[in-house]
C-alpha cells in the first residue's frame, strides 16, 4: 500500500480504450487531479474526474468496476485499473519530469528557440534544415503562444517527426491556464502538450547531450534532485543564473566531472549564448523569431570534435 500522507503523481497507460494514458495523484487513500490524456470524450472525462475529486479511492472503485465501453474494458475500467496498482505498490510514482531520449546517434541536429506559435518560423527551419540533409530538428519550447497558428505548429510537429520538448507556457496550456491573450489552444493540442517530455537525452559526435526549457521544471511538485541530469539543470538554473554569472564558473568547472552530459542545451533566458566550461559545451537558445529575423542553432560533428553556430534567415 501506499504510504499514508504520499502525495504523488502517476501516469498509467491503457489498453483496449481511446485515451492512451490516466493521469491522476494520490495523496493518501485520496485520489485528486485525475485526467485522461489523448483521447476520448473530453466531456464525459471531465465529468468523470470531477465526480471522483478528492475523493477516498475505496469509495470510487465499486462505482468504476464493471463498466464496459470497447474490447471488454472502458475508460473507468481502466481507471479502477491504474488506482488498484498504484495503491497496491504495482505502479511507480511518475518521475518527477518526463525525460525522452533519442535513439539513433546524430551528426547534425538544428535547435528552435521559442517559436510561440509561429508555425511559418518553424516551416522555414523545416525546409532549410532538409535542403541542408541536417539529421534532426529539436523543438525546445516554448511552442504555443500568442501567435494565431498554434494549432499548425502542434500540427506540423506531428507531420515532420519533429522532436519537440515543453516550455513553461507549453506545460501552463497543458494544465489549461492560459494567459489573457493567448490564441486558443484546443483540448487535443492540449493533451498533445502533456505527454511531450520536459527534458531530451542525444547523441552528438559520440558526446551525450540533454537539452531543456528552463527553471520551471525545478518548481513542479514532485522536481528531485536525484532524477537524471537534475545536476547538470540545478548548475545552469540555478548556480550560473542560466551561465550569466561568470564569477561562478570556476565552482561550474569543479562540478563538471559529476556531469553525465557533455552538452547541456537550455531556452529559457531568450538570448543566445556559447561557453565550454570543464570541457563541457552549454548552449542557449535565443528565440526563433527576433526583430522579424529567423534563429536557430546548428550543432554538429566536425573533423576535431564538435562545432555550433547561429543560423540566421530573413
Amino acid at each position: 500500500m501506499n504510504e499514508p500522507g504520499r502525495n504523488k503523481n502517476f501516469i498509467y497507460h491503457t489498453a483496449g480504450v481511446c485515451p492512451p494514458e490516466i493521469h491522476f495523484r494520490i495523496a493518501g487513500e485520496t485520489v485528486t487531479d485525475v485526467r485522461f490524456v489523448g483521447g476520448g470524450c473530453p466531456g464525459n472525462a471531465e465529468l468523470v474526474s470531477r465526480l471522483i475529486n478528492k475523493q477516498p479511492v475505496k469509495e470510487i472503485l465499486p462505482l468504476l468496476d464493471g463498466i464496459d465501453c470497447r474490447n471488454n474494458t472502458s475508460c473507468p475500467q481502466e481507471l479502477s485499473k491504474a488506482l488498484t496498482a498504484a495503491m497496491g505498490g504495482r505502479l511507480s510514482p511518475a518521475d518527477s519530469f518526463r525525460l525522452a531520449t533519442d535513439p539513433k546517434p546524430r551528426k547534425s541536429i538544428a535547435f528552435i528557440g521559442e517559436l510561440g506559435g509561429n508555425c511559418r518560423a518553424l516551416k522555414e527551419v523545416i525546409k532549410t534544415a532538409e535542403k541542408k540533409g541536417i539529421e534532426a530538428i529539436y523543438c525546445l519550447g516554448n511552442l504555443t503562444g500568442f501567435d494565431s497558428s498554434n494549432r499548425a505548429v502542434m500540427q506540423s510537429i506531428r507531420k515532420h517527426n519533429i522532436r519537440a520538448i515543453q516550455g513553461e507556457q507549453d506545460w501552463k496550456c497543458a494544465q489549461k491556464a492560459k494567459a489573457a491573450n493567448q490564441s486558443s489552444v484546443g483540448a487535443r493540442d492540449r493533451d498533445r502538450l502533456a505527454q511531450l517530455p520536459q527534458v531530451i537525452r542525444f547523441t552528438v559526435a559520440g558526446k551525450c547531450g540533454v537539452a531543456f526549457f528552463g527553471d520551471y521544471l525545478q518548481r513542479l511538485p514532485d522536481y528531485s534532485d536525484y532524477e537524471p541530469f537534475s545536476l547538470e539543470m540545478n548548475m545552469v538554473c540555478g548556480l550560473t543564473d542560466f551561465m550569466r554569472d561568470e564569477s561562478v564558473f570556476p565552482a561550474l568547472e569543479a562540478m563538471t566531472s559529476q556531469f553525465e552530459a557533455d552538452i547541456i542545451v537550455f531556452s529559457q533566458p531568450r538570448r543566445w549564448g556559447y561557453w565550454l566550461v570543464g570541457g563541457r559545451h552549454f548552449i542557449s537558445l535565443g528565440p526563433a523569431m527576433d526583430a522579424e529575423q529567423l534563429s536557430w542553432g546548428l550543432l554538429q560533428a566536425t573533423g576535431d570534435g564538435l562545432g555550433f553556430r547561429i543560423e540566421k534567415q530573413r
